[in-house]
């Protein structure tokens, strides 16, 4: 068909044919390309899909091992045995069959739609393995093929093992030697004869084979081995009617499966269509299009596909047609008209055939049962033809034919004559074609066409774009505007004279020389609109990259973070079971000099040295405390009832401004007189009362209400006045509810070292009430305890009798 020739349609089938990994599937395509089934289109589409996206996982279709087994099955199913070579093909190919079924069922969550087609393949494993076992690599048929293949090989072997032996007994025989052409023996038709020359044909009694070229030479069967040749004859038939018997049978299991063989043919041969297609597509980066039922076109970025796999340079373009539509494109010669026109041309087939098209995602193209081309040069002096009338029968065919659902595609219509004529007569014949409902699209340079597709809904403009500065085209198609054809640059660029092209400007006339040059100068100016629109894209991809570069490396940052931070804490981990370790070690110490009465000052301070290196330890792997959520106070912002944080007491309210540069905060129910520099105001005012009642959830003391519970307490520089009480945390508390005294009386002793590294003032230990054993073991354990100065019942706002407050030297 002359529209597959002109649009390239058969050289790209090949490039498809080339990716085809058998035999049955390349002529499949080249037999049957096209598609008439809109849906089957729509699902060969989705299976290429299916079949790349397994390509990018690095599970692609394993088609080889498949090979041309048609005619063996045909002859199977006649009864006829096949040879060797045929067998092993047919098994090495049901054994490809298992491994593409097997390959489809794992993949099937990913490729369903091949999964299926999968399903026609059948399991033919009871066939294919024995028959394989049965052969060696070079094709030949084992000895434990059958039970008895293998001794009669041996016996075969045997008989001619002794043949080699009598003959080579009878080269240096007295009765033969003398006669011998030759110190050899060898082998005429299967039997094993002496060379003799023709003089001693007397002397040497036996069977004559033949004679050499030169008939100097007899080749004798000595009577002597004349037997043995028999039996060695006949035990070489006995192996090849085993092995004929042994052919037969595999062909007979192979007859039994000759349907389901078929079957796996076809299913191979579908599911290697695919893939072809497959590779096809990524390798011309495509994309799988929506293939609509109405007859339109709407490409986005398409490239022309043999341009690509050429591997030429190819400018992308946009490509809008409405169902029934004529787009009317003209620009410069050589300026991608008719590349653009092939290119919607070889999409409307490829989505025929159900292939990718080399266009963006989200392009749409319509199903066009009818495609019909009037592309190059008419003239036929065989048919007495010219350029013109020749363009005029391929039109007269196309009005005759093309209807809705038709895609015609016309390059130069009504060239060849009076330009005004045909200007006429194209219109005419366009006008006819919209009539019929045919979606058009026509490469002209015709100003009458340019008018036409600014008066009439039916028609729709677009140029090729062309460079000024460069004088040259830009391959670029611009909807919706005409193009200049730009012949005077044309001319200019390919060395036409400025004089010529000056002259022929004139006698163009100044009115269309205007129109000329307006056209020209609206394609330069959307041709540098569109250049700086292009920058731009690429700086904001540009941005979005090293956005994207950042946001990678904070996250590489974040991690490097929390692997020191694991890293510290592990050392952390280490430093404070070594600290502990020497703490424990001190306390025994201290513990029995004590009970034998024996610890004195210097015992303790000498204790005190050897933990001073533990609280450092301790000290330095202490984790970084978060920064508290405030900012430096103002003495005009400290005025009553402002939040502000003291960091040695938490959050508070201010009392009073103190003149002496303090001021009186409240914490709960006490009150502290603290420096200005230690305040910070509260930037976090609406999250107080919530980091209250989570400290309250969290830890289980009772939340200090902003209202005064029981006596005020005066805190000076955050130290109890008169050294009556200090403030309770969760840090200074340590409950022992539940436990024997022996083990509470442990863990005080623990808490008390503890708090003594750490700098605290005082402890509370929370007892509980009880029978009162448990408070009374721990207050009499406190009483003797070096650490401790005193020790007092809690208050009732502190928990009553049911705790104990030691305060530490």
């Amino acid at each position: 068909m002359r529209t597959l020739e002109d649009l390239g349609w058969p050289t790209l089938v090949e490039h498809w044919v080339k990716r085809c990994a058998t035999f049955r599937g390349a002529a499949h395509v080249r037999r049957e390309a096209l598609l008439d089934d809109l849906e089957a289109a729509r699902a060969r589409v989705a299976q290429i899909s299916e079949a790349r996206d397994l390509a990018a996982r690095d599970a692609r279709l394993p088609l080889g091992g498949i090979s041309e087994i048609s005619e063996g099955i045909a002859r199977v199913r006649k009864a006829a045995a096949l040879d060797a070579t045929e067998l092993v093909a047919v098994a090495t190919t049901a054994r490809a069959f298992a491994k593409l079924r097997t390959h489809l069922r794992e993949h099937a969550g990913i490729a369903p739609r091949l999964a299926k087609i999968g399903e026609g393949l059948a399991d033919l494993g009871h066939v294919f393995h024995p028959i394989l076992d049965a052969f060696d690599r070079e094709g030949r048929l084992v000895d434990h093929a059958s039970d008895a293949l293998g001794g009669l090989r041996r016996a075969h072997a045997a008989i001619r093992a002794e043949l080699d032996r009598r003959m080579g007994t009878l080269l240096t025989d007295e009765r033969f030697a003398p006669y011998l052409q030759d110190g050899y023996f060898t082998q005429r038709e299967d039997r094993y004869v002496l060379p003799v020359r023709t003089d001693g044909k007397g002397f040497v009694r036996g069977i004559v084979h033949g004679t050499s070229q030169s008939g100097q030479t007899l080749f004798i069967e000595p009577d002597e081995i004349v037997d043995l040749n028999n039996r060695a004859k006949l035990a070489e038939c006995d192996v090849a009617d085993e092995e004929r018997r042994i052919l037969a049978k595999f062909s007979g299991w192979v007859a039994e499966e000759a349907d389901a063989f078929d079957a796996s043919t076809v299913a191979a041969e579908h599911l290697d269509v695919v893939a072809a297609a497959a590779i096809m597509a990524d390798d011309t980066v495509s994309a799988a299009p929506i293939i609509d039922a109405s007859p339109r076109v709407a490409l986005l970025h398409a490239r022309h596909p043999l341009m690509l796999l050429a591997e030429r340079r190819c400018v992308a373009n946009d490509v809008t047609i409405d169902a029934g539509q004529t787009l009317l494109v003209s620009g410069p010669n050589a300026g991608g008209k008719t590349v653009a026109l092939k290119t919607v041309g070889l999409a409307a087939l490829m989505a025929r055939a159900g292939l990718h098209l080399t266009a963006e995602s989200g392009s749409v193209i319509g199903w066009f049962t009818d495609v019909r081309t009037d592309i190059g040069d008419a003239q036929s002096l065989e048919r007495d033809l010219s350029t013109f009338s020749g363009h005029m029968v391929n039109l007269r065919e196309l009005l005759a034919t093309a209807g809705p659902g038709s895609l015609v595609l016309i390059d130069e219509i009504a060239v060849g004559t009076d330009p005004d004529q045909g200007a006429a007569l194209a219109q005419a014949v366009l006008e006819g074609l919209a009539a019929r409902g045919a979606t058009t699209i026509v490469t002209t340079h015709y100003e009458r066409l340019k008018v036409l597709g600014a008066d009439d809904a039916r028609f729709a403009n677009a140029s090729v774009g062309f460079d000024l500065a460069r004088l040259e085209p830009t391959f670029k198609l611009h909807l919706g505007a005409p193009g200049s054809s730009g012949a005077f640059a044309v001319a200019q660029r390919m060395g036409i004279s400025t004089t010529v092209v000056q002259r022929a400007r004139e006698l163009l006339g100044t009115q269309a020389v205007r129109i000329e040059d307006m056209l020209a100068s609206l394609a330069d100016q959307r041709r540098r609109i569109e250049e700086e629109r292009a920058a731009l894209l690429a700086e904001i991809e540009a941005m979005e990259a090293d956005r994207a570069a950042s946001r990678l490396e904070r996250e590489r940052s974040r991690m490097r973070l929390e692997k020191e931070q694991r890293t510290v804490h592990g050392e952390a981990l280490v430093a404070l079971k070594a600290a502990r370790r020497e703490i424990d070690e001190v306390r025994r110490e201290v513990r029995a000099k004590a009970q034998l009465q024996q610890a004195t000052a210097d015992d303790v301070r000498e204790a005190a040295r050897r933990l001073a290196p533990v609280g450092a330890i301790v000290a330095r792997h202490e984790p970084r405390r978060a920064q508290l959520p405030g900012t430096p106070a103002r003495i005009e912002q400290l005025v009553q009832g402002a939040p502000v944080i003291v960091p040695r007491l938490g959050r508070a309210e201010v009392v009073a401004v103190a003149p002496d540069g303090k001021v009186e905060v409240r914490v709960g129910s006490m009150r502290a007189l603290v420096p200005i520099a230690d305040v910070l105001i509260d930037s976090h005012r609406s999250q107080r009362k919530a980091d209250r009642l989570d400290t309250a959830r969290g830890t289980g003391v009772a939340e200090l209400d902003a209202k005064p519970q029981g006596p005020s307490v005066v805190l000076v520089d955050g130290v109890p006045a008169g050294g009556k009480v200090t403030a309770r945390t969760l840090d200074s508390t340590i409950d022992v509810r539940g436990q024997r005294a022996d083990e509470a009386i442990g863990v005080v002793d623990q808490f008390i070292d503890e708090s003594v590294m750490a700098a605290r003032d005082a402890v509370f230990v929370v007892h509980g009430h009880g029978t009162g054993a448990l408070r009374t073991a721990i207050r009499e354990h406190l009483k003797k305890h070096v650490s401790v100065a005193r020790f007092r019942a809690g208050e009732s706002n502190e928990g009553g009798d049911g705790l104990t407050v030691a305060f530490l030297k």
